[in-house]
C-alpha cells in the first residue's frame, strides 16, 4: 500500500492507500459500487487492536451491493502512530478527519465490532445528523466491564490457557472464511511490534473510554437517540463457544487447579447469564431494531459468518428512513 495520490477519487472504484490527517497518515480501503450522492456509505469500525486484515471476507460480500470504507486506526495495521491518546473521542475525531480528507461525505452507516461499538457511539454522538443506521457485531456496550470479567486479565484464565494456541482452540484456524493468504496476513499483522505497542496503549485507555461514553447515557434518551433510523445487533457465542473451548482444552491438558477451574466456570456462567442484555441495550438507540444470532460464531462473526454481517448491512439499507439525507 503506497501513499495516496491527490488525484484519487475515493468515491469511485476500488482503492487502497494512506491519507494524511495532519499529524500522521491513516490507511484505508474503499470498494463497492461508485458512490451516488445521498446514498449511504458503510464505515467499518474495528474492535480493540483490530485492523483491516480481519475484514476481507465481509468486505467482499458487502461491497457487492454497497460502498464500503474500511480503515486502520492510528498505530494499527498499515496506519502510522498518532500523537494523541487512543480514546474513543480521539478515534471519532480522526475518523471524521480521514473522511473529510478523502472527500467522503455523509450519510454513513457504521458497522462496528467489539470495542468498535464504543468508538461508533462516540462518532455517532459527535455528528448524529450524519448517521442513518448502525450495526453492532459482538459489540461491547457501556457498563459491560463493570459487570462481566475480561477473560484475558483473569489469573485463572491465564493458568488454564497456558500453552494453548488461542486461534486453533477456538476454531478460527479452520472456520475462518478468510483465504489462507488473508489468514496468514492477519496473523502477521497481529505479531508486528508497532501493533503490539498500540494494542497496549488502547487497552490502557479502554476503561476510561467506557466510563466517558457511559456518562452520556445514549441508551435512555427520549425520544430515542436515532429516532427510527435502523439499528441491527449481531450476537455471537463468545462465552459458550470461545471461552468454553479454551476451558475444555486447558482441562484436557491438565492446566489449572480445581479452584481456578471453578472460577473459570463461574466467569463463563456469568457471561451466559448477563451478556445478552448488554447486546440488547444497543436496540434502545432506535425504535427500529433487528436482532441476528450468529450461532456458529464466537466473537468474530465477520470472519466465521460474514454472510450474516452482510445481511445486517442489507437489512439496514432496506429499512432506511424514506426522507433523503440533507
Amino acid at each position: 500500500m503506497s501513499d495516496s495520490s491527490p488525484a484519487i477519487d475515493w468515491n469511485k472504484g476500488s482503492h487502497q492507500g494512506t491519507i494524511s490527517i495532519g499529524t500522521h497518515k491513516l490507511a484505508l480501503d474503499v470498494s463497492g459500487p461508485d458512490r451516488v450522492p445521498g446514498q449511504p456509505v458503510i464505515l467499518i469500525i474495528h474492535g480493540l487492536t483490530g485492523a483491516m486484515t480481519q475484514w476481507p471476507a465481509a468486505r467482499r460480500l458487502i461491497s457487492q451491493f454497497a460502498r464500503v470504507v474500511d480503515y486502520d486506526r492510528s498505530g494499527l495495521g498499515l496506519s502510522e502512530e498518532g500523537p494523541d491518546p487512543p480514546t474513543a473521542l480521539t478515534a471519532a475525531r480522526e475518523l471524521s478527519t480521514l473522511l473529510e480528507a478523502a472527500n467522503i461525505e455523509p450519510p454513513f452507516i457504521t458497522l462496528a465490532h467489539s470495542w468498535g461499538a464504543i468508538l461508533s457511539l462516540e462518532f455517532m454522538n459527535s455528528r448524529p445528523q450524519d448517521i442513518v443506521g448502525m450495526v453492532f457485531s459482538e459489540g461491547t456496550a457501556p457498563g459491560l466491564w463493570s459487570v462481566l470479567p475480561m477473560f484475558p486479565t483473569l489469573p485463572e484464565f491465564k493458568a488454564i490457557t497456558e500453552g494453548i494456541n488461542y486461534w486453533d482452540t477456538v476454531g478460527m484456524t479452520t472456520e475462518t472464511k478468510l483465504t489462507p493468504e488473508e489468514w496468514e496476513e492477519f496473523l502477521k499483522q497481529g505479531a508486528r511490534e508497532r501493533n503490539k505497542r498500540q494494542a497496549a496503549r488502547e487497552l490502557e485507555f479502554m476503561h476510561g473510554t467506557f466510563e466517558e461514553i457511559g456518562k452520556k447515557d445514549l441508551f435512555n434518551q427520549s425520544p430515542a437517540k436515532l429516532g427510527n433510523r435502523p439499528v441491527c445487533v449481531i450476537k455471537g457465542n463468545h462465552a459458550t463457544r470461545d471461552q468454553q473451548r479454551l476451558y475444555e482444552k486447558g482441562v484436557e491438558r491438565g492446566n489449572g487447579t480445581e479452584d481456578e477451574r471453578r472460577k473459570m466456570r463461574d466467569a463463563i456462567g456469568l457471561w451466559v447469564e448477563k451478556e445478552k442484555g448488554f447486546h440488547e441495550s444497543f436496540l434502545k438507540l432506535s425504535t427500529k431494531g433487528h436482532w441476528i444470532d450468529a450461532s456458529a460464531s464466537g466473537h468474530w462473526p465477520h470472519e466465521t459468518e460474514p454472510e450474516l454481517v452482510a445481511d445486517s448491512v442489507r437489512w439496514v439499507l432496506d429499512n432506511l428512513e424514506v426522507k433523503s439525507h440533507v
